[in-house]
């Protein structure tokens, strides 16, 4: 039980995480002037990356974990499914997100902005649906 609730922990951080950079910190990214952007863009890639050093990984390792420790109600495909929606969410992440931060880095494009914004609907749902499942898991 302990696997999970620290397994809970670091994805409810995930889920408040991804809901206030869907709502405000993306939107944002609109109003910050073109010449101020590439350092923004910088500081907003580093202060993230420190902010998610600790939990992201923690909620791997510890989803991980609870496919060889799962408490006996959990059944293993709501641990399965958790599990794809949390790979789904860095593949998204890797393939779509990081890629478009690359291209900001080198300056402000409100057409990139608008598809950061709007591609990351689908991580927020993926991680949302995670948190879902992890109460389950708790209730269960």
């Amino acid at each position: 039980m302990t696997v999970l609730v620290v397994h809970a922990v670091a994805t409810y951080f995930m889920v408040g995480l991804i809901w206030v950079v869907q709502l405000v910190v993306y939107p944002a990214f609109r109003f910050i002037p073109a010449k101020e952007f590439v350092a923004f863009e910088s500081a907003h890639t580093r202060r993230m990356g420190m902010l998610l050093a600790v939990p992201a990984p923690l909620e791997i390792v510890t989803g991980a974990w609870l496919l060889w420790e799962r408490p006996v109600a959990v059944p293993l495909a709501m641990v399965l499914a958790a599990g794809a929606a949390l790979a789904g969410a860095w593949i998204l992440t890797a393939l779509v997100q990081a890629p478009i931060h690359g291209r900001l880095s080198r300056g402000h494009d409100s057409g990139l902005i608008e598809r950061l914004i709007a591609s990351n609907w689908l991580r927020t749902a993926l991680w949302t649906i995670r948190g879902a499942l992890v109460t389950a898991m708790l209730l269960a």
